[in-house]
């Protein structure tokens, strides 16, 4: 009887200690709900739903493995937790395992039928896998199900717009902010639509609530940036926009200041070395030629000892301890633009741009290059700016460093650019709205150029700055294009992602392809329906030599 009431009492303190576990993880205390979590597996360690919770906190500081195999030994011992099946479908989408993902969302709604929850999880995870008709009708359920559901109105909206449906997705859109008010990605999603749609004010409004509701969301900031642009031909405001944008996406990667929470930050996810090689190299570039930014001096020491205790040129991360983060951070988190000069013209006034406008317009396939694009002026100022500004802030697998026009890669010079090209290819540029431009800037002793891809434009041109003498094997180095225009049913990420659909589709249309070599001041200019992917790159190594090229978009398919 003893030894009863001892099992009883000892019940009683785990199941309160629970109690107190939840409410620690409830209020976001994850330390304290963790240890209290660990308490209660050390008495029980077959408790499942401590086992699970403990896995949902482990998830929530970012250790997805441990995650996962915590979830599962939750399921092992309970295999109708319907919640354990949806989390674990949570962690193992972050970790890119799509499959298992949904297979473990399918288990929870299979369970929980009724469960709107479930239901927006699989949605989720078929949108992610591409399979938008039938993330469609998951979302479909679930707001059928839960009819205040704002999460899933903005998630099915955002399926909507993807497969063409806009009328559909405008409603949702709606529906989710009118439930609620200050969900800031659901304003942010129907002011992109209103933007589609041609409702400019609105779209602007949208913006702006959703900035009020979330400031520091540098890709709302970007969308504004974007509009001021595109919508509004207020180049000022553009500008400054766009410079908020990237203050925020700085923030966003680095911290505001080198204090103890972007230090431990900086130290968990590291850099990747391609990119640190890269801000290396261009803090060199700025202490040789006379530029005071913040940190300089500190950063390159730092950079420069990592990188050479990693040794390995192949080598995906590199991992700063907390001394080495507090000396690279004053540096990351500092901003330099260099200004532009003012200048009358930013296209080549040598050029006969009403022949080239006619070369276009009569060739066959909507691919012609032109040589020596930008007047010298222009050029010489084009090059200076992507040495010196510190924009270069997104990577991508390949090895390649990108920076767009609303976060930071833009002035007045690179605005005026694209109004010449209105003004002297009117029946080209003039009937579209300036969408966005950006630079790319390669590594070609580490990578290669970019993926086989389309954009969502209908005219693109495409331009090369670094000087040729770089280029180590001339007459490739370029651009090729495809001269089969990209399905129009195609969403974004089938343009972009899937090389192995793209080719096949391609090779099905028995596609041509037009390879534009290398060279410093030639533009591409080519229908942006068109599949196009960067020819074979080796451009000398060394800062000054990386390969740049800067392209425009114009209008919309």
């Amino acid at each position: 009887m003893a030894k009863s009431k001892q099992s009883v009492r000892l019940q009683r303190n785990l199941q309160q200690t629970m109690k107190v576990a939840v409410r620690h993880h409830t209020a976001g205390r994850l330390q304290k709900a963790e240890a209290l979590y660990g308490q209660v597996l050390q008495a029980d360690p077959e408790n499942p739903v401590a086992l699970h919770l403990l896995g949902v906190v482990t998830f929530q500081t970012g250790d997805d493995e441990r995650a996962a195999a915590l979830i599962a030994k939750a399921i092992a011992l309970k295999p109708d937790y319907a919640d354990a099946h949806g989390n674990l479908g949570n962690v193992l989408q972050r970790m890119g395992r799509l499959d298992e993902a949904l297979a473990s969302f399918h288990k929870a709604v299979v369970l929980t039928p009724d469960r709107a929850e479930a239901h927006n999880n699989v949605a989720s995870a078929l949108k992610t896998l591409g399979r938008l008709e039938d993330a469609a009708a998951s979302y479909h359920m679930a707001v059928a199900l839960r009819p205040d559901f704002a999460e899933a109105y903005s998630n099915y909206g955002a399926v909507l717009h993807d497969l063409g449906r806009r009328n559909e997705a405008l409603a949702c859109f709606r529906r989710a902010v009118a439930l609620r008010p200050g969900y800031a990605e659901a304003h942010a999603n129907l002011a992109g639509l209103l933007r589609e749609l041609g409702h400019a004010d609105e779209a602007a409004e949208c913006y702006r609530r959703a900035l009020a509701i979330d400031p520091g969301n540098a890709s709302t900031q970007a969308n504004l940036a974007g509009l001021y642009l595109s919508a509004f031909d207020d180049e000022g405001l553009a500008v400054v926009e766009s410079r908020k944008g990237l203050d925020l996406l700085r923030r966003q990667e680095f911290g505001a200041a080198p204090d103890e929470t972007s230090i431990a930050l900086l130290s968990q996810k590291g850099l990747r070395a391609f990119r640190l090689k890269h801000d290396l190299q261009q803090a060199d570039y700025l202490a040789a030629n006379g530029h005071a930014v913040a940190g300089l001096d500190e950063f390159r020491a730092a950079a420069r000892a990592m990188l050479a205790h990693a040794g390995n040129a192949a080598i995906e991360r590199v991992m700063p301890d907390r001394d080495e983060a507090r000396a690279l951070l004053p540096y990351l988190q500092s901003g330099y633009a260099l200004p532009m000069p003012a200048l009358s013209a930013a296209l080549n006034p040598e050029n006969d741009w009403a022949a080239i406008q006619q070369q276009y317009l009569g060739s066959a396939k909507e691919i012609i290059h032109i040589d020596d694009f930008l007047s010298p002026e222009a050029l010489k100022a084009f090059q200076a700016f992507s040495l010196v500004s510190k924009l270069w802030l997104k990577d991508y697998p390949n090895k390649y460093l990108g920076a767009f026009s609303d976060q930071g890669f833009i002035s007045p010079l690179h605005i005026l650019l694209a109004r010449e090209l209105q003004q002297k290819m009117p029946k080209v540029f003039g009937g579209h709205a300036i969408g966005r431009f950006w630079g790319f800037k390669y590594d070609a002793t580490l990578g290669k150029g970019i993926n086989v891809h389309a954009d969502f434009a209908r005219v693109n041109l495409n331009f090369w700055i670094t000087p040729d003498e770089y280029n180590l094997e001339p007459g490739t180095g370029g651009l090729k294009v495809y001269d089969v225009p990209s399905p129009r049913d195609w969403h974004f990420k089938a343009y972009n992602e899937n090389k192995e659909r793209i080719y096949a589709f391609l090779d099905a249309n028995k596609a041509n392809s037009v390879t534009v070599p290398y060279r410093c001041n030639r533009a591409v200019l080519f229908n942006s329906a068109y599949f196009h992917e960067t020819d074979r790159i080796r451009f000398a190594e060394g800062y000054t030599s990386r390969r740049v090229n800067v392209t425009y978009l114009f209008g919309t398919r």
